[in-house]
């Protein structure tokens, strides 16, 4: 499913999925943002879908991990080993690299496939992938480690953003991140929120649920909203 020109849903809800997998064009080469699955292995699935827009899963540059939990990264492995860098925050890297609880195997009841990171990234970071510039910003609140991806495409400002929220249907619902991970942090959470409500984006392409095209600025103030009227 294609979000906007250059960017591929290849996981996630439309296809009965509950986590979201994003390939995104440059010029030369691909990128993902998150791979993962929770219950069952989708990993079939997300090569279907990368082969179905013409585009080969063997040939994906760079993964760009949002956070460690299972089902945003529990693919990284199987994508390393075929040539593909993992770019993930410090924290995250640690998470995965020893498979530990913040992971959250235990909501599966399955171990995690322990992965290396190959680019490690801190808050402002911007990487380059083929002339494709992508901005990392730390977001902790969910997990410790988790990164908003922001890059610019034909001209909007995309962020890919995890598990900062969960949109409901027609964009116009939200639910903050779920809390059960072991460094969940409302105190950061809603520091997190308010710096990111202070900055602009254009699409919001969440890990759960249907991306926002237009008016992401919307989403994240909700989401700020929502906070502030809940937590305080």
């Amino acid at each position: 499913m294609q979000i906007v020109r250059g960017v591929y849903l290849v996981n996630g809800f439309p296809y009965g999925i509950h986590e979201n997998s994003y390939l995104i064009e440059t010029e030369s080469t691909t990128f993902m943002v998150d791979a993962g699955q929770m219950v069952e292995d989708t990993f079939a699935v997300v090569e279907r879908n990368i082969r179905s827009w013409g585009f080969s899963p063997y040939e994906v540059s760079h993964l760009l991990v949002t956070h460690a939990h299972y089902d945003h990264s529990s693919y990284a492995t199987r994508l390393r080993e075929r040539g593909t860098k993992i770019v993930a925050s410090q924290d995250t890297a640690e998470a995965m690299a020893a498979g530990d609880e913040r992971c959250i195997p235990y909501v599966v009841s399955k171990p995690f496939d322990r992965c290396e990171t190959d680019v490690i990234v801190e808050d402002e970071s911007v990487i380059d992938i083929d002339g494709v510039a992508v901005r990392c910003i730390a977001a902790p609140g969910h997990a410790d480690g988790l990164m908003v991806f922001e890059t610019t495409l034909n001209g909007a400002v995309l962020w890919f953003v995890g598990d900062l929220m969960e949109v409901g249907p027609e964009c116009r619902s939200l639910q903050l991140g779920w809390s059960g991970g072991p460094d969940y942090d409302r105190g950061k959470y809603l520091e997190t929120l308010k710096k990111l409500s202070a900055m602009t984006c254009d699409v919001v392409l969440p890990g759960h649920g249907p991306p926002l095209i237009g008016g992401g600025k919307r989403l994240i103030d909700m989401a700020y909203t929502k906070a502030l009227v809940e937590w305080r």
